[in-house]
């Protein structure tokens, strides 16, 4: 009977968040903001590509949009509803919500011995994701690299397992299947370029037979060839832009440089403290505060005293000029204290000490993995939340080697109360804030400038 009762309350609660999934679309919820951007950048851009596909190729930069065309070019020539504008964003609602059932397969063949229904309580996190919603509901075209990414991660596992048995396994259609989806990711978002330098780190530090890594060049190669055409075609790695129209100092050697890295450390590392919170909670919970402290406490209080000592000298003081960018944790930080930024230096110092415990646990996995990842978002000049969501979430569930997994699939039930009731919480105040806090930028920048 309380078994019944239990799994009645999973159905309910599956139900209502994926019904809240397709509310949002019909109240065109913003939660992330940037929604009716589409109108100017994207809709234009798959209309033109209809229309004449070498003339918008060539005069891409002239579009303002500075993400390679792929899911556009996608949109204009495979979506069916691509010449209605409502029907097209119905469409990638739909597309974004298919994507979820892709997560949710994906997981179920990973962790095999885990109930059906527990499994597509935890896949549906990212349909309470702001930016993935948001993405959805108005049509833009983020989500389609999480498509490519969670398929490419799914090849990726195979081949780990393959390895894993034997470094000389080769098994060439799932080399060929992830290079093909990692090829897809990259053009849909150029970040993803991380996921070869681990793929292939990987390999290396795993010993892998010289044919699998023989296979996969050969494979990249191939399946890089329509990104060589484009930088041919471009004369660049990205197109000409109209005078004053670059972004923030413009794209490479303005918006993307080495230098940022450093800027970037304190907001990146406050991501993943940010995401992995209820994670460290469900450990909390099952191994109780000792065990937490000895794996944690010094790696946190050392992170966190350097970034203290480190305000004090002022040498953070740019955290306080983000009106753009800086996610959420720093968005509250504002909200609490302007100039004192011990929230979001907080949240750091728990990220550090996670990826310090992911480093430790398993180098040869969760550090090839992560390192390229950290090395290649830390570059643009504003980083925004959105490209770590829900990156950070699927990297953790299908790629890292923890024991943060075991803790939480020990009372999946528990644990997916936990992580569906902190998003859930992060999705209302999302809605909050961009629906009634600050409807516009001009409003949230006057807060920060006043």
């Amino acid at each position: 009977m309380i078994l019944s009762k239990t799994n009645m309350f999973k159905k309910i609660f599956s139900c209502l968040i994926v019904i809240s999934f397709f509310l949002g679309y019909f109240f065109k919820e913003n939660s992330a903001g940037g929604g009716p951007e589409f109108y100017d950048l994207s809709w234009p851009i798959i209309q033109s590509f209809k229309t004449d596909f070498l003339y918008t190729l060539e005069n891409y930069g002239s579009f303002r949009d500075y993400t390679i065309p792929f899911s556009h070019i996608l949109n204009s020539y495979l979506n069916p509803f691509s010449n209605n504008l409502e029907n097209f964003q119905l469409s990638v609602t739909i597309i974004s919500f298919i994507i979820f059932l892709i997560f949710y397969f994906v997981i179920s063949k990973i962790y095999k011995e885990t109930n059906s229904l527990d499994i597509f309580l935890l896949s549906s996190v990212i349909l309470l994701s702001p930016f993935f919603r948001t993405s959805a509901f108005w049509g833009k075209n983020e989500n389609y690299g999480w498509l490519f990414l969670i398929l490419a991660f799914y090849f990726f596992y195979r081949i780990k397992e393959d390895i894993s048995k034997s470094p000389n396994n080769k098994n060439t259609f799932n080399i060929m299947f992830f290079c093909f989806w990692s090829a897809c990711a990259l053009y849909s978002r150029q970040a993803f370029v991380f996921l070869p330098f681990s793929y292939f780190l990987y390999l290396f530090f795993n010993n892998a037979n010289k044919k699998i890594i023989f296979t996969s060049i050969i494979f990249f190669a191939i399946f890089s060839i329509p990104g060589f055409f484009v930088i041919w075609f471009w004369g660049d790695l990205y197109p000409s832009l109209p005078e004053g129209m670059a972004p923030h100092g413009g794209l490479i050697g303005g918006y993307i440089q080495f230098i940022h890295i450093l800027k970037n450390f304190p907001i990146l590392l406050s991501f993943f403290g940010f995401y992995f919170l209820p994670i460290l909670f469900i450990e909390f919970y099952n191994l109780g505060y000792k065990v937490l402290v000895n794996k944690y406490f010094k790696s946190f209080f050392l992170s966190f005293a350097i970034f203290i000592f480190l305000s004090q000298t002022d040498l953070l003081n740019y955290l306080g000029e983000y009106t753009l960018a800086g996610g959420a944790i720093l968005k509250v930080n504002y909200l609490i204290m302007k100039k004192n930024f011990l929230l979001l230096l907080l949240f750091s110092a728990i990220g550090f000490s996670v990826l310090f415990r992911l480093f430790t646990e398993n180098p040869r996995n969760n550090l090839v993995i992560l390192l390229p990842m950290l090395v290649i978002y830390g570059f643009p000049r504003f980083l925004y939340q959105e490209y770590v969501e829900p990156l950070i979430l699927i990297i953790f569930f299908l790629t890292l080697k923890t024991d943060l997994q075991k803790w939480y699939f020990k009372n999946i039930s528990f644990s997916n109360f936990i992580l569906l009731a902190y998003f859930t919480l992060y999705l209302l105040g999302s809605i909050y804030f961009k629906h009634f806090a600050f409807t516009t930028f001009e409003q949230w920048k006057i807060f920060i400038e006043g």
